[in-house]
């Protein structure tokens, strides 16, 4: 089971916690990280997610999770590239980039969106079968391409994330 620290949004940690599954309540939000890895081309090193849970199963996305309590976004994006692809990026490869704040169904979140700029080859990664069926390198053109044709999760479908790519450019 999972469980996450809750966030005003002013950043500030609230009493209580929340567990994965349930609601969350107006004004509070947990913690979510969102990486995207660009390499020397300029291509962005995408997943094909494996979940049947994720909202479309098998959809295009940058590599991401939640942030489980005690934990901050940056040690999450590092421990999420490693569980997720099996490769280790040092902690000052992550460029902190924004926070988008996300209310999506009944779920608040605080996206904190990171760039990792790096020439991972896919062919040494060791994806997490449970959660990763493939990766493969796409240009932003191409993403927002899959985007429209509902291959690709949703970026920019909030009134708070219009200018989504504009961080990772």
């Amino acid at each position: 089971m999972e469980i996450f620290d809750l966030y005003d949004e002013g950043f500030n940690l609230l009493p209580g916690k929340r567990v994965r599954g349930s609601k969350s309540k107006k004004g509070e939000y947990n913690l979510v990280v969102h990486i995207w890895i660009k390499n020397s081309e300029g291509k962005y090193l995408m997943q094909k997610r494996n979940k049947t849970s994720d909202p479309i199963p098998y959809q295009w996305a940058s590599t991401g999770g939640a942030v489980t309590t005690g934990e901050d976004s940056l040690h999450t994006a590092q421990r999420e590239v490693e569980e997720e692809m099996g490769i280790f990026i040092p902690l000052d490869k992550f460029q902190f980039k924004t926070h988008f704040f996300v209310e999506i169904g009944d779920s608040n979140f605080i996206t904190a969106l990171y760039l990792v700029e790096e020439d991972v080859d896919i062919s040494k990664l060791t994806l997490q079968e449970s959660e990763v069926k493939m990766c493969e390198y796409f240009t932003l053109d191409e993403i927002k391409q899959k985007i429209k044709d509902n291959q690709c999760w949703e970026y920019e479908g909030s009134k708070s994330t219009k200018d989504y790519f504009s961080h990772i450019i």
